[in-house]
């Protein structure tokens, strides 16, 4: 019989061993009954090793054994020694003595150690050697999960992968590294500890081997020729991160301790990129990217600047790394490569169960839109949150055991056993090279003060608290371990330790204390006020016509589907006849194609953005005869950038993130996200907040991401109704971010034109859109072709109008502007002026006030919107009208009142509400 076969067939029935003896019991009975793969093996169970013939101890015996191994795989993490201290009390675990299993050594020791595994047999003389090795493997500092996953290439891989190491055996020279390392990393925190006392840093100590493992990460990327790695990580740890693996040197460290200014510290070589914004933000929240040459290979590390939000940040970097793989150069899809970069996500234990952004971001793994060829996500477990403890944080045995259910293995090592922590690395990163799938490390260790520093934990936690000062840190027990081991000596040990802190206090000294970094005014930079500017653009109507011919340039063999077809051809007829008109997404089309041939290339999510949540988009063509996907994007000639888009999952947290963090790191890409809805934007309120809004202020980070909020009352109810555009607007300040809510096909094309132009800028800054749901197709809305050729994007619609004749001004915005027109198309009054304010922020004052000023028989301006008074726009605009709007004439809002709901949930209701405004708006 086949070789492979055997080697192969237990481990195919995962965790059914039930089957495998059931089929035993059969074939003991009729030989015949079973397969030709089973009876080979069972045949092999009655075969001799070394002339020992396995029946002498009986069938029975022989399947005690195939329990027993399976549960040792199954179950040997509940028992292993992963805990430093404070060993958690697991209920009703599987026994894993071969005693109660019906066997004795001297039965184990008369079977062949096959039984246990074919990849063991030429190590071990009987099952007895192997079973035993097994246990102490499956159940020592690095335990491992992953009899779980179903794929049984997966499975059969980590478990050769895991039985097959050889034992951990560091060289000298090694140990003394990692030594070295750990003593860094306990010294940086111990002199802090003690020079700045109350200052909070959110100390690495009890999973310390974070470092080092990192550090070795860079080391086997090397040999993979894995250039770039993203890291993302939380509070914890992140000073000595920066400073151990990024290598930003003592001096900046000890400066922000001390308020004075640590860019006079930074290397001259320009390996270390630290940018801050001009806002600022705490030194525990902030980033860089250092360029690192000492590990045969340049690499460049980065750590991306996070807020508060503990797992936020994780689906940041997973985009940041996806841009980083990408070539986007040229027309198509981009070319990805997941060599290119890696992602590491740091996790909190309490974090890593709790917030669901997690399990959003673990769900992008597999999916083709955002697949990064596997990330490394460790847990920095130190069993605690800021005072709640594991049985109050999660309902599962593990912090990790959300990302079974991802079918990804999980390995478990203790934090205070430094080599087996390099080893968890090494196996974790063949893992993803191998299969391209997220892999778990839950480091496992303890925090050895309060949520920060001047906290006392015992209050609250006192058996925790009471072990962990018992504790000696890891740079003694460790140094002790190789003093032991005669790998250094006493006195080395101590000079080691004593050298960090001699080193630290050299950085102190080097820092002048008077020289303060204290800023009271923090001035926004004179190229982020400037803004954009709408420049009179060189579109001409050729360049348009070929673009347009060229979006029906489809295959030979493609079919598009009859009635999509009909609609299509319509875009044909703006070029054909100069009263047809082009529509909002036929607009967009054109606006995507002349960006990516002026060399900027576009990526864009979204639920349903493939097709158009209302069926209006449909930049990828399905052949409904044979399934087939056709872009007519990717057709357009002299197209210098990719056009890329993906539906999305529905997640908007995890999205809208990823999607940031692409745009971050390739600033020169226009990353759009899409909402289905407006309303669902809110479930991403959290990346706005801290990344969109105020990245720049406090990091220096900047975007130049875009949103698309469908956005407009329509008689939908709540949900379908308002972007919850005061959100954005509120948000708003410094010339942070562009706010629109557009009423023109044209306009559209302008200003999705006009945010490519500034993308890669110091002048770049996210957009976001209010866009329509009714008025996609709206002829108000549409604009002949001759609106797009040489013009410019309008941050206010005023249409001509007779100066003496205007008594009132009404100002809307979006669908209530279109609204109002409509009806005044019905009851033409030339003394009222309907004026579309396109561009909400920054707030176009001049333009309007100069209006104002030309209207000399003016005694009235009505603000109007859909939104309820106490959302909307309303509000933010305030302010600006009571100073531009002239003395003696009125301002006065229209509009819902105050609501505690966006919209009504009855059709009926909103349309006569909606009448009632526009009647009240447009009475003379």
């Amino acid at each position: 019989m086949q070789e492979k076969e055997l080697e192969n067939a237990p481990l195919r029935f995962g965790t059914n061993l039930g089957m495998i003896l059931e089929l035993h019991d059969m074939y003991q009975e009729d030989s015949n009954s079973v397969s030709e793969e089973m009876r080979t093996l069972f045949e092999s169970i009655g075969s001799s090793q070394s002339g020992t013939d396995v029946s002498q101890v009986g069938q029975s015996k022989v399947k005690g054994l195939l329990r027993l191994l399976d549960n040792i795989r199954l179950f040997g993490h509940l028992k292993s020694d992963i805990y430093p201290v404070y060993r958690p009390d697991v209920k009703n675990i599987p026994s894993l003595d071969f005693e109660d299993y019906g066997l004795t050594e001297d039965d184990l020791k008369k079977m062949p150690a096959s039984l246990v595994s074919s990849h063991l047999q030429d190590q071990y003389d009987s099952a007895y050697e192997a079973m035993t090795q097994l246990y102490e493997l499956y159940t020592g500092p690095l335990a491992y999960e992953y009899m779980h996953i179903n794929d049984t290439e997966e499975r059969q891989w980590l478990k050769e992968t895991v039985e097959q190491q050889s034992p951990i055996s560091l060289s000298d020279d090694e140990k003394k590294h990692l030594f070295k390392t750990l003593a860094k990393v306990e010294g940086f925190e111990k002199y802090l500890h003690k020079n700045f006392v109350g200052a909070k840093r959110f100390s690495i100590e009890g999973v310390d081997s974070l470092v080092p493992m990192l550090d070795h990460l860079l080391n086997l990327m090397a040999e993979e020729e894995i250039p770039n790695l993203q890291i993302g990580m939380a509070h914890r740890g992140r000073l000595n991160v920066l400073t151990h693996v990024l290598e930003k040197p003592y001096e900046m460290m000890i400066s922000e301790f001390m308020h004075t200014d640590p860019m006079k510290f930074l290397p001259e070589d320009g390996s270390l990129e630290i940018t801050q914004g001009w806002a600022r933000d705490v030194k525990y929240h902030l980033g860089g990217a250092k360029t690192r040459n000492d590990k045969g290979l340049e690499q460049r590390i980065s750590l991306a600047n996070n807020p508060s939000h503990l797992e936020v940040v994780g689906p940041v970097v997973l985009g940041k790394t996806r841009a980083q793989q990408e070539k986007t150069d040229r027309p198509g899809l981009p070319d990805q490569n997941y060599n290119q970069a890696l992602a590491a996500i740091i996790h909190g234990d309490a974090a890593f169960p709790g917030q669901g952004i997690v399990y959003e971001s673990l769900n992008l793994g597999k999916l083709e839109g955002y697949a990064v060829g596997g990330s490394l996500h460790i847990i920095a477990n130190n069993r605690i949150g800021f005072t709640t403890e594991e049985t109050d944080a999660r309902s599962t045995v593990y912090a990790s055991d959300a990302a079974l259910g991802f079918d990804l293995p999980v390995f478990h090592v203790n934090a205070d056993k430094p080599e087996h922590v390099l080893r968890s690395i090494e196996i974790a990163l063949k893992y993803r090279q191998k299969f391209n799938k997220d892999i778990v490390i839950d480091l496992v260790g303890y925090r050895r003060y309060g949520h920060n520093e001047m906290d006392e934990p015992s209050t609250t936690n006192p058996m925790l608290y009471k072990e962990i000062k018992e504790r000696e840190t890891i740079d003694e027990l460790y140094g002790s371990e190789l003093v032991e081991q005669e790998v250094i000596t006493e006195d080395e040990k101590k000079q080691i330790i004593q050298g960090v802190i001699d080193e630290m206090r050299a950085a102190h000294d080097k820092i002048d204390k008077s020289d303060t970094n204290i800023d009271s005014e923090l001035k926004t930079p004179e190229a982020v006020l400037k803004g954009h500017e709408n420049a009179q653009e060189d579109i001409s109507l050729d360049r348009l016509s070929e673009i347009n011919e060229e979006l029906f340039d489809y295959p030979e063999d493609f079919t598009v589907f009859n009635k999509l077809s009909n609609v299509l051809n319509r875009r044909k007829k703006p070029f054909e006849d100069e009263e047809a008109l082009v529509d909002w997404s036929h607009a967009e089309a054109l606006a995507f194609a002349t960006i990516n041939q002026d060399g900027t290339p576009i990526r864009l999510t979204g639920q349903d953005s493939e097709r158009g949540t209302f069926a209006q988009r449909h930049v990828v063509l399905h052949d409904p005869e044979t399934g087939e996907e056709f872009i007519p994007l990717h057709e357009v000639s002299d197209s210098n950038a990719t056009f890329d888009v993906h539906n999305s999952p529905l997640s908007e947290a995890a999205v809208v993130g990823f999607d940031y963090g692409y745009n971050v790191e390739n600033n020169e890409a226009m990353a759009i996200w899409e909402a289905q809805y407006g309303d669902f934007s809110n479930m991403a309120q959290v990346i706005y907040d801290n990344f969109l809004s105020a990245g720049n202020a406090k990091w220096g980070e900047q975007s130049g991401m875009t949103l698309f909020l469908p956005h407009g009352s329509e008689g939908q109810g709540a949900e379908h109704s308002s972007a919850r555009l005061e959100r954005y607007l509120q948000l708003a300040a410094e010339n942070n971010m562009t706010v629109a809510n557009l009423s023109s096909s044209s306009n559209y094309f302008h200003l999705l034109r006009r945010q490519a132009k500034y993308l890669g800028t110091d002048s770049m800054k996210p957009l976001v859109l209010m866009t329509p749901k009714s008025l996609l197709r709206n002829q108000i809305v549409s604009e002949p072709i001759s609106a797009f050729v040489e013009g410019s994007f309008k941050e206010v619609i005023i249409p001509e109008y007779k100066k003496t004749k205007v008594k009132k001004v009404l100002i809307a915005s979006g669908k209530m502007a279109i609204d109002l027109i409509t009806e005044q198309k019905d009851n033409p009054d030339d003394s009222i002026l309907i004026v579309r304010l396109e561009q909400i922020y920054p707030f176009p004052s001049e333009i309007i006030k100069d209006l104002f000023a030309d209207l000399k028989n003016l005694d009235e301006v009505r603000f109007v919107q859909e939104e309820p008074k106490n959302q909307g726009a309303y509000h933010y605009a305030l302010p600006h009208f009571l100073d531009i709007v002239p003395e003696k004439v009125e301002f006065n809002y229209v509009g819902r009142i105050r609501r505690a709901s966006p919209a009504e949930g009855d059709g009926e209701s909103y349309k006569l509400i909606q009448q009632n405004i526009i009647d009240n708006a447009l009475k003379s």
